[in-house]
């Protein structure tokens, strides 16, 4: 017989969930979910009444040290004894069970990390079930942190426990343990031979020493593992995507050389571009077992080769929180010359040319308004990335195909309005909108200009802000929020500086004729910004270049038609009908449907060197070889990486020391979409936005890492290497 499913609910209600069983064993289940049913009124741990009082798993904690030290990470371990016969179950407890869950109750400034989960068994139960278990005991390890400062005396750990105990039927349990230690910073080693027994049967998260290949399909899942001892037995625990239901793993053949093929059937919820992961485990002849986390489609930090560079970043390394504050500022105040916030810049500064004979307190009024703007739109960013730190990716508007396409519409009606083909104004004083805040700026228009330039500043990761941003996704709320305000500190201090002495602006010309043709000048620039972001939209295909390109034809039509019949109902109407006509007709359905990955299928070639796709395996592979890696982390809409790839990458000496030195190249491709391969690589370099560079050196677990490129650095770098 097996258990039932349940989800846990508030207080200390089950819910037994027969819908997130796989169909397969529900049947089977139905005799236990009686005894489970009635077991949530016993005694938690306990037998229901009719089967005896019978002890089945009993709880504690153990610590690894015997006095809790300030600011000293220690490991608590979650000791469960099961009475014989019985058994409990791992992270993922496969066809039916489920796992521990703890609920820690910590004094004020303690944390606790993640469960970290020894290796476990399979077994298999009537009806063909597979489940992945734990008998007799396991100790289930997590890591405590205590704040900087402890009084002395003694500090108290709880955690609420809820469980499920199987045999021949199943019992959900729930408890409380509890641990006091004292404080000091003279603690011992405790329970050593305990810890030390279950550490070593922690999955490792270094390289593997055996190479592994994945094989990804819609219906099943394929490792092909090399240069293993023959005799040498393998299992494969498997950590699945949420919403899949696998088969039961097949282990292929041994060839003579040891290697071979563990395949895992997908029943339900399969896709070649999930990322997957699990525990590869090895046995030996003498029945030692060791595991290693090993993923693919996914840069994870527990088993990434470039997690070792990981912590430091988000533990507020690199010169402690004032330098990250620092550079957050000059990373705001380097992007005013990038590439392309340069023309919205240029409208601004004629924005306050035109207004140079106003009263200087409406000049500073205005420059306040816009830097309001700029500090909205940086703390409405600060707010999402702490609502949603996980999902955070720097410069998102250039990879979602919506907000590309409604970007680059948008600048092409604001470069229509610059050259005159209509104007818009809004009656009765309101903020003027974006086609006229170059010369008609009220306090609203200035505020969304603010909003504007800082959206547009955003395609590339100026060097210091890419660090900023990849400190702050792993900070705290008010962290972050510190973090995001120094940055639009240092994008608004040009202005405000303007607006602070505005006496400055009579060494400007004075209006005239030239006003216009310079405002028809920027109408160019602005039209220019278009066709860069329209060339990296067209990356998505042919009939996306020619639907926003006919889309584009009607919104341009629309707004000719507003300017001659401003006065009249049609030009409103077809402002507003038109776009939406052009939407539906030319661009719906297209947009989503157009998705390839830009430079990922094939070797490319910068120069002299060859690029491969960035891959884990590729990157574990050429590491296992003692070969030299080194990763470009590149898109096609990054003038940076542009820029460093031609007078860098593409350097005649450059290319040479490739050859020499034997470097493995992969490129990084984030152009197109939010590759989670590419995305939980740059985080586990404490970064989310491009351009980012790295070189592994044979020998050297720490690679070295920069997102500002030069060749007499890079080559220095590579000389390093030893042949």
């Amino acid at each position: 017989m097996t258990c039932c499913n349940h989800r846990a609910l508030p207080g200390d209600a089950l819910l037994y969930d027969f819908g997130d069983m796989n169909p397969r064993p529900w049947l089977l289940s139905l005799a236990s979910f009686a005894a489970c049913a009635v077991s949530s009124w016993a005694q938690p741990g306990l037998l229901p009444a009719g089967l005896g009082d019978k002890t089945l798993l009993i709880p504690n904690l153990v610590a690894d040290t015997t006095k809790i030290a300030p600011g000293k990470p220690f490991t608590v371990g979650v000791r469960l004894q099961l009475a014989p016969g019985w058994h409990t179950y791992w992270q993922y407890q496969g066809e039916s069970g489920a796992p521990l869950r703890i609920d820690w109750q910590l004094p004020e400034g303690f944390k606790a990390g993640p469960i970290q989960w020894p290796i476990p068994h399979s077994r298999v139960d009537e009806g063909d079930l597979l489940t992945y278990i734990y008998e007799s005991e396991v100790l289930l390890l997590v890591e405590i942190t205590p704040p900087a400062s402890l009084p002395a005396g003694e500090v108290t750990l709880q955690a609420k426990l809820r469980w499920l105990v199987c045999e021949k039927t199943c019992v959900p349990g729930a408890g409380e343990v509890a641990l006091a230690l004292p404080t000091g910073a003279d603690g011992a080693p405790a329970n050593a031979d305990l810890f030390a027994r279950w550490r070593a049967l922690l999955p490792k998260a270094r390289t593997a020493p055996f190479a592994i290949k994945w094989e990804r399909k819609t219906d099943s899942v394929t490792l092909q593992i090399q240069r293993l001892p023959p005799e040498t037995k393998t299992e494969f625990f498997p950590l699945p995507p949420p919403s899949v239901i696998l088969g039961h793993p097949k282990l292929g053949e041994i060839a003579p050389d040891g290697s071979r093929s563990i395949t895992i059937p997908i029943q339900e919820g399969g896709s070649p571009t999930l990322p997957w992961k699990g525990v590869l485990v090895t046995t030996t002849a003498d029945g030692g077992r060791e595991g290693w986390t090993v993923a693919a489609g996914a840069a994870l930090p527990a088993a990434s080769p470039t997690a070792a560079v990981a912590a430091p970043v988000g533990a507020g390394g690199g010169g402690g929180f004032a330098l990250k504050l620092l550079a957050a500022f000059l990373g705001g105040l380097i992007m005013n010359v990038m590439p392309c916030v340069l023309p919205v810049i240029a409208l601004k500064i004629f924005g306050f040319v035109h207004q140079a004979g106003e009263a200087p307190a409406r000049v500073f009024r205005l420059g306040l308004a816009f830097n309001a703007g700029v500090f909205t739109f940086f703390l409405g960013l600060a707010a999402v990335v702490a609502r949603l730190k996980t999902a955070f990716n720097w410069g998102y508007q250039f990879q979602n195909p919506y907000l590309l396409a409604g970007l680059i519409a948008l600048i092409f009606i604001f470069s229509l309005s610059l050259l005159g083909v209509f104007e818009l104004a809004l009656t009765g004083g309101a903020a003027n909108t974006l086609g006229e805040l170059s010369r008609r700026e009220g306090y609203g228009g200035a505020f969304l200009h603010g909003l504007f330039t800082t959206l547009l500043g955003t395609s590339c990761t100026a060097p210091f802000l890419g660090t900023s941003l990849g400190f702050a996704v792993t900070q705290s709320t008010p962290v972050i929020f510190l973090l995001f305000a120094a940055i639009a500190a240092g994008m608004s201090l040009p202005y405000f500086l303007l607006t602070v002495h505005p006496a400055w602006l009579r060494f400007v010309p004075k209006p005239g004729l030239w006003m216009e043709r310079v405002k028809q000048l920027m109408g160019f620039a602005m039209l220019a910004v278009a066709v860069w972001l329209f060339g990296i939209l067209g990356l998505r295909g042919p009939h996306v270049v020619a639907g926003m390109s006919w889309f584009l034809l009607v919104v341009g039509l629309a707004c000719w038609l507003f300017g001659v019949f401003r006065e009249s109902r049609l030009g409103p109407l077809a402002l507003v009908a038109l776009p939406v006509v052009g939407y539906f007709t030319f661009l719906d359905g297209k947009l989503d449907a157009a998705n390839p990955a830009s430079g990922k299928a094939a070797v490319v070639m910068t120069g002299s060197i060859v690029w491969e796709p960035f891959s884990d395996e590729r990157l574990a592979s050429g590491r296992q070889e003692g070969l030299p890696v080194f990763i470009d982390f590149t898109a096609d809409w990054c003038v940076n990486c542009k820029a460093y790839e031609g007078l860098v990458l593409a350097n005649g000496a450059v290319g040479d020391k490739f050859r020499e030195k034997k470097v493995v190249a992969l490129r990084a491709d984030w152009t197109n979409t939010d590759d989670p391969l590419v995305t939980r690589a740059l985080k586990s370099f404490g970064r989310v936005g491009v351009p980012l560079y790295v070189l592994y050196r044979p020998g050297e677990d720490a690679p070295f890492v920069t997102d500002a490129l030069t060749a007499g650095t890079l080559l220095v770098e590579l000389d390093k290497i030893k042949n």
